[in-house]
Order: C-alpha cells, then sequence, then structure tokens
C-alpha cells in the first residue's frame, strides 16, 4: 500500500515535500479518532510515541518509493530521448513529417533556431554537467566527446548559451533553423572543435574558426601551407617572428596606424615590416585576396 502511494504519487508529478507533509498529518487525525474513541486518555498518552513510530514508518516508505519510482520515470525518459536522438542523428533522410514527430517527442519546435554546441575531451564532462543542470538541452555523444543543442529562439537563450559554454573549450553556432539541420550543424562543429588548441579555453564561433579549418585544408595537400611561406625561410629566426607579429596586427584592423600604435613603432616602421613580408612571399596585405591568403597562413 505505502510503495503504491508513493509510486502513484511520483507518477501524478506530486511535489514530494508537500506529500511526505500530508502523511505525517495521519498523526494529528489517528490521535483525535482514538482520543473519541478511547476510554482512558492518560494511557493512551503514554503510547504515543508508538503511534508517532508508525506514522512516521509509513512516511519513509512512501518517500523511499516516491524516490524509487521517480528514478524509473527519469531512466525512462532518458530512454526515451536516446532514442528520439538516434533517429535524428541517423542515417534516415530527414523530412518534414519526421521533424515534426521527434520535435513533439523532444519538447521543441521543428522550425524552431537551435543553439548547437561541440566540445571534446575534458571539456565535455563539464558541458554534460552543466547541461543536466540548465534543463532544456539534449546532449548526443560523438567520439571523444558531446554535442548539446538547445532552442535558441527564446528570451532566454543567451544566458542559456553563456551558462552551457563559459570557459568551456567548444565550437558553438546558435542560429541552426530547424531541427533537421542540427546533425549537419553539430557534425560540422564537432570536426571544427578538432582542430582546437590544446590550450583553448571558451566558446568559438565558425566564423572565427574558418581560418583554422582553411589552414588544415592547406596543410592536407601535401604541406602547401608550409610552401607558399617558404620565402620567410631566408629571413632570421627573429626577423620571421617579428615579420610575422607585424602582420597579424595588420590583419587584425587593416589600419597601419592602428597596427603601429599596437606594436609601440611608427608607422613608417610597420609599412617597411609589410613590404619585406612582401618581398619574401608575394603576399601584399594591403590587397584583399592576398590578405585573407595570409589570414590562413599565419594562422598557427
Amino acid at each position: 500500500m505505502t510503495s503504491r502511494l508513493g509510486r502513484h504519487r511520483a507518477r501524478q508529478g506530486v511535489d514530494l515535500d508537500d506529500l511526505v507533509r500530508a502523511v505525517r498529518l495521519d498523526f494529528p487525525v489517528l490521535w483525535s479518532a482514538l482520543l473519541d474513541q478511547s476510554d482512558d486518555p492518560a494511557a493512551l498518552a503514554s503510547r504515543a510515541d508508538r503511534l508517532w513510530a508508525v506514522v512516521d514508518a509509513y512516511a519513509r516508505e512512501v518517500h523511499f518509493a516516491f524516490l524509487s519510482e521517480q528514478a524509473v520515470l527519469a531512466e525512462q525518459q532518458r530512454d526515451d530521448e536516446r532514442r528520439l536522438l538516434d533517429l535524428l542523428f541517423g542515417p534516415a533522410a530527414a523530412d518534414e513529417h519526421r521533424d515534426a514527430r521527434l520535435a513533439a517527442g523532444l519538447g521543441v519546435r521543428a522550425d524552431g533556431t537551435f543553439g548547437v554546441c561541440a566540445a571534446l575531451a575534458d571539456h565535455a564532462a563539464t558541458l554534460r554537467g552543466r547541461a543536466a543542470r540548465a534543463g532544456g538541452v539534449h546532449l548526443r555523444e560523438v567520439e571523444f566527446g558531446v554535442v548539446a543543442f538547445w532552442p535558441a529562439d527564446g528570451p532566454a537563450a543567451e544566458r542559456l548559451r553563456d551558462r552551457l559554454t563559459a570557459d568551456v573549450a567548444c565550437v558553438v553556432d546558435d542560429r541552426v533553423t530547424g531541427l533537421g539541420a542540427v546533425p549537419a550543424a553539430a557534425a560540422a562543429l564537432t570536426r571544427m572543435a578538432h582542430l582546437l588548441p590544446p590550450d583553448a579555453a571558451g566558446p568559438r564561433e565558425p566564423r572565427g574558426m574558418w581560418p583554422l579549418v582553411a589552414r588544415r585544408a592547406l596543410d592536407d595537400h601535401a604541406g602547401l601551407a608550409a610552401r607558399l611561406l617558404s620565402g620567410l625561410e631566408a629571413a632570421r629566426p627573429d626577423e620571421v617572428e617579428l615579420l610575422r607579429g607585424t602582420a597579424l596586427t595588420y590583419l587584425d584592423s587593416g589600419s597601419v596606424t592602428e597596427a603601429a600604435a599596437a606594436l609601440y613603432c611608427h608607422r613608417n616602421t610597420v609599412l617597411n615590416r609589410l613590404r619585406r613580408f612582401e618581398r619574401l612571399t608575394g603576399l601584399d596585405l594591403t590587397r584583399p585576396r592576398d590578405a585573407a591568403l595570409a589570414v590562413v597562413l599565419l594562422e598557427r
């Protein structure tokens, strides 16, 4: 009886504290009934502790049954979510009807906007813990890490993203349109996450990851990036670092004046270094195409 009550109230979603308080109210009810039936109230009072012990034991059993049923329901919910995510991330092609059914099961809008985040290695554990505490975040395990996604079109979406990704080395995109687009976005972000340096801290966006992605593509073509910068081998190592630093500082703003201020030198010094960089590499950083290539080549 006690276990049935606890399980039933758990399935109904009753608050546990309210349930336990209600059960403990049995004591004054029973005590009043016994007093009405008793011919010797004084003798009955001497056994009040036994009545309280019975009620207390009953409350503990209800409490335990409630928590046990909650654990079962939570595991069932996790199993249901895993099955839905397996379908979402599975090989079957996305379609409008499938996405609508999956969205209903996951409690999201099929045509909504989603935030998607990929984290690897040790940072994945941090992301899992924060997602579990935040609620409303769906997790998908991937090789060496985890992918998380959540509705990003609500007023609290930005705060949720910040809580999830602060100090976590990850790649995040909070403008993925439609539930059916989440798996492809997750796969792309996971590939980008593999390119993060070991000392990375905090979230990166795809817009800021493109130099790393492009550099990896160049490196995959027989070290093309190194060959394009081979002209720097004619300079001393210390000069190479000076030219590299000046080039990157200039590329941040495209302004010689701002680069000179950041480097604490005269603007003519910056111009001389940029010309030296051009002679060695053939890249004129004042030309947009050359500047875009230099951004990729100088990415470490």
